[in-house]
């Protein structure tokens, strides 16, 4: 009798046993289910948030691209055909002023080389504005110098005119794009050519306007880059201690 109370007892304990293990095992259910359903919610996030910032960034691709094709620039390139008078070679280290003439076919260029000069040089510069007339060519540039240094007090003048061709289309016909190029004459008081050159470069318009001071800032690093090489190193003190 003994003996049977002891094996029932024995099975009514692993009973209890295995009844509690499953109670255990149905508390650690559901925080598993829970544990897997918030990773599940992370994963999702973390999905959508790349998703959108995919989005986010062909958006800024498209943006980008879009004012690509809107925008103007210019490209400035190596001088051509310079010459420095060698009589008047050293009364370029004398100048101590000059003025500018507007540039016929780009009166805006000459608002540039006005900048540029007055960067570079420590020369006093008469701007276009002053000086109303564009330049004209051989005698015309002669007399109209004399009259001008007389007129402003400078020592010399510089002419430039701009002939180019024919705008042609370019990326995918959404932009014009010609090739010009730049006579420039610097002429004396007294009427004699001092220096020439000739400086091509390239437009290329947008829709937008072409940035007037990034414009300027290409052709003073231009200017910089090439003073030595095209003779303009002796054209007033700075000009001379940038290039060297």
């Amino acid at each position: 009798m003994v003996g049977h109370r002891s094996e029932r007892h024995v099975v009514s304990l692993f009973a209890k046993a295995n009844d509690c293990s499953d109670c255990a095992l149905g508390l650690e259910m559901p925080r598993v289910l829970i544990h897997l359903r918030l990773i599940v919610i992370f994963g999702g996030f973390l999905l959508s948030a790349s998703s959108v910032q995919g989005c986010m960034a062909i958006v800024w691709l498209g943006a980008v691209g879009i004012d690509v094709t809107r925008t103007s620039d210019v490209e400035f390139h190596s001088f051509e055909n310079s010459s420095v008078d060698v009589q008047q070679k050293q009364n370029l280290t004398s100048v101590k002023s000059i003025a500018v003439i507007p540039f016929a076919g780009d009166p805006v260029m000459a608002e540039r080389w006005t900048a540029v000069l007055q960067q570079i040089t420590d020369l006093r510069v008469v701007s276009p504005s002053a000086v109303t007339r564009p330049g004209g060519s051989g005698d015309d540039r002669i007399a109209l110098a004399q009259r001008l240094s007389a007129e402003f007090q400078v020592d010399c003048v510089l002419f430039g005119s701009v002939a180019g061709q024919e705008p042609q289309k370019s990326f995918a016909g959404v932009k014009e794009r010609s090739l010009r190029r730049m006579y420039l004459h610097l002429v004396s008081a007294k009427g004699a050519l001092m220096w020439k050159s000739e400086l091509p470069f390239t437009v290329v318009k947008g829709a937008k306007n072409l940035d007037e001071d990034m414009v300027t800032q290409a052709l003073l690093t231009h200017v910089q880059a090439h003073a030595d090489e095209v003779g303009l190193s002796e054209l007033g003190a700075r000009a001379q201690r940038t290039a060297s």
